[in-house]
């Protein structure tokens, strides 16, 4: 019986391994992107971090003329939390291209302007206030994103 209690055991090690790794998938984005400092308003209880940061990783791809863009990284203010309302919440969104989608023209103002007002969307969708409180647009030879 004791043999049978290890094969189970490295059996469920390996399940949990593959798990792991299935879900970690590397994927290559484009060569665009931009990092957006994005602030949060009338949240009162501390699921409502949770609650904006599924909205933004689930908002669905950004389309823009001919560029695709996509929430790949996402920085909550859980150090930082307090629950007044009225003092804003800081998020750190990372936005990039999908490969192959990348515009044109580069990440330039027009596309800035599209991409704040789609996360402001998302996040006034939920019920909070936002505002963009900076955006930078980057560029990069290529980037890659564990999800």
């Amino acid at each position: 019986m004791r043999p049978l209690k290890w094969i189970f055991a490295c059996l469920l090690v390996l399940f949990a391994m593959s798990f792991v790794f299935m879900s970690c998938t590397p994927q290559v984005m484009g060569k665009t992107g931009f990092d957006v400092e994005l602030s949060v308003t009338g949240m009162t209880r501390v699921t409502s971090v949770f609650s904006v940061m599924r909205s933004l990783k689930k908002a669905d791809a950004l389309v823009f003329d001919d560029a695709v863009y996509k929430v790949t990284q996402l920085e909550a203010p859980l150090n930082g939390w307090h629950l007044d309302p009225n003092e804003p919440q800081r998020f750190t969104v990372e936005v990039w291209a999908l490969r192959g989608s990348d515009p044109a023209q580069g990440a330039n103002a027009a596309i800035s302007e599209r991409v704040k007002a789609a996360l402001i969307k998302t996040v006034e969708n939920l019920g909070f206030q936002a505002s963009v409180e900076s955006i930078e647009p980057r560029k990069v030879v290529h980037k890659l994103v564990i999800n």
